[in-house]
């Protein structure tokens, strides 16, 4: 090396850093090179799958607004329906309601379940969610003008089998049948049970229908009848929470009510001493033919049959011209007109 000229050496150093250049562009930048293009190529990839998941939040926060926007509509729809029928409670409303309408006369409630076709799917299966329904039947009395309603501020009309003044009390109001207080009164209660009904079909059109309206007249009165469906639902996968607490579906009524005197209804036989029925007169020979006046205390319906009997007919007794009840002005069975066994009230 030593007798290398400076010429010499200088080339030698020359071609020696040319070559580290070419190693190290080929095993170094190349290489260098290679790796950005691959970085490169999985930026773009990445660019590219998070656009995708950009757009797929995008999407999904789509869905979830139209997923909720379809559970309130499926909502609106489940709770246009009741979701537990309960019929001591319905039936508690609508006797409260009526009461509220000063409709007190009542004959008679019935309730009837009522078969629901069954939903059919798009496919044609039959589907396990059931629509319900539950009728009820109520039936009031209006007054005729002319009996003491069993609803009045005179002395108690129920009076005690064995109590020496009840023919004294009955004789007392008997004096009010037919007496003008009474009879300008009229006939009460028709005005007050078209409120009620009216009342009961605007509470919750969509799950309670007034399906029937009919009055029947009878003698010297009406009976009301109106039929009231109330439709719920049995749904296998449910989406909305029923948090009703109207008074149709949650009790509103007294509880924990002690009942070991028997007071509530009208007992057929009463024989325990504690209670407030005890000895009260409930059906005997003299009450047991007359026609059902709901409005009306016992003896003064029987005092109303017997005198229409002794007058010979409905139209001599209320005083109307027989032409015009020829024509239509009364209209009563007088097959209904039975004689009444026992006492002779009407004296």
């Amino acid at each position: 090396m030593n007798n290398l000229s400076s010429r010499e050496k200088a080339f030698i150093y020359v071609m020696g850093l040319l070559i580290v250049i070419v190693l190290g562009y080929f095993f170094g930048i190349r290489s260098l090179n290679k790796k950005y293009d691959e970085y490169e190529t999985k930026l773009a990839e990445l660019n590219e799958r998070k656009a995708y998941l950009d757009q797929l939040m995008v999407d999904n926060a789509e869905m979830d607004k139209e997923i909720s926007n379809i559970e309130a509509a499926i909502s609106e729809v489940e709770l246009s329906f009741l979701d537990n029928i309960d019929t001591e409670c319905i039936e508690q409303y609508l006797l409260d309601t009526f009461e509220d309408k000063n409709c007190p006369y009542l004959k008679s409630v019935e309730t009837e379940e009522i078969e629901c076709a069954p939903v059919i799917l798009a496919d044609g299966s039959t589907s396990a969610d059931q629509l319900e329904c539950l009728r009820v039947t109520l039936t009031y009395s209006t007054t005729d003008g002319f009996n003491v309603t069993q609803y009045n501020l005179n002395p108690d009309t129920t009076a005690l089998a064995t109590d020496p003044t009840a023919a004294q009390v009955i004789s007392e109001q008997l004096a009010q049948i037919g007496s003008p207080e009474i009879v300008e009164a009229g006939r009460q209660g028709y005005d007050e049970f078209i409120s009620a009904v009216k009342a009961v079909a605007a509470e919750n059109p969509d799950c309670i229908k007034v399906t029937d309206i009919a009055v029947e007249d009878q003698v010297g009165f009406m009976l009301l009848t109106v039929s009231v469906d109330f439709y719920g639902t049995n749904l296998t996968d449910r989406v909305s929470t029923d948090s009703s607490t109207e008074a149709y579906t949650s009790w509103k009524g007294h509880t924990n009510v002690a009942t070991d005197a028997g007071f509530i209804g009208y007992p057929y036989v009463v024989r325990d001493e504690n209670s407030l029925w005890y000895k009260c007169i409930n059906l005997d020979a003299s009450v047991s033919d007359m026609i059902d006046r709901p409005f009306a205390p016992y003896w003064a319906n029987a005092a109303f049959v017997q005198s229409v009997n002794n007058a010979g007919s409905l139209a001599t007794f209320l005083g109307v011209d027989t032409t015009m009840a020829a024509n239509g002005g009364v209209h009563a069975d007088e097959s209904e007109m039975l004689p009444v066994e026992g006492e002779d009230l009407s004296e």
